[in-house]
């Protein structure tokens, strides 16, 4: 069947970001006990450690598949890409340790800890980080600074690509046969 091939590192690649900041929120508003309606803060902390645990194990997919389909689109290790293994691998050490810490400890967590700026200051920085990387490789150069392309229209004078094309259309196509080619 023709398309488009699905690419499962573009897919996963969003739902650790976004529970990235799911357990930042859920973390805040669980140290400030808010409740919201029926939310109370047991469910803000069952949400957090909850979204934690699966950013860790989303993530696990995200970074194997990120090296797997590097390999098929690429041809050589961008500065890009090294710093987004480096950045994936971080995440991937703060979150099991924050899930280690998580394990060891006994009952409500404290707002000002390592671990709470982990889970609201670090993870989303990293992801942050990893966002800008990917964009920067999928969507080519970023910068301030104006593009070198120019549309075709803009040209002095203007090109329009559909004249250029269909003085070539009533042309036969080229066959060149490559047993007799000499």
């Amino acid at each position: 069947m023709p398309g488009r091939e699905l690419h499962l590192h573009s897919m996963v690649v969003h739902a650790v970001i976004a529970l990235a900041v799911v357990a930042a929120l859920a973390f805040v508003a669980d140290s400030a006990a808010w409740r919201v309606g029926f939310i109370t803060a047991a469910t803000w902390a069952f949400m957090w450690r909850a979204a934690l645990v699966l950013q860790f194990l989303t993530a696990l997919p995200a970074t194997l598949s990120g090296l797997t389909e590097r390999g098929h689109m690429y041809v050589n290790w961008h500065s890009s890409h090294r710093a987004k293994l480096a950045l994936s691998l971080l995440l991937l050490a703060m979150t099991a340790l924050e899930l280690v810490a998580l394990a060891a400890g006994r009952g409500a967590v404290a707002s000002f800890s390592w671990l709470g700026f982990g889970v609201v200051v670090g993870n989303p920085v990293v992801c942050l980080a990893l966002s800008f990387y990917g964009l920067r490789i999928s969507l080519g150069r970023q910068a301030i600074a104006r593009l070198s392309y120019v549309p075709d229209m803009a040209l002095d004078p203007p090109v329009d690509i559909l004249e250029s094309a269909a003085a070539h259309v009533a042309e036969r196509a080229r066959v060149i046969e490559v047993m007799e080619a000499s």
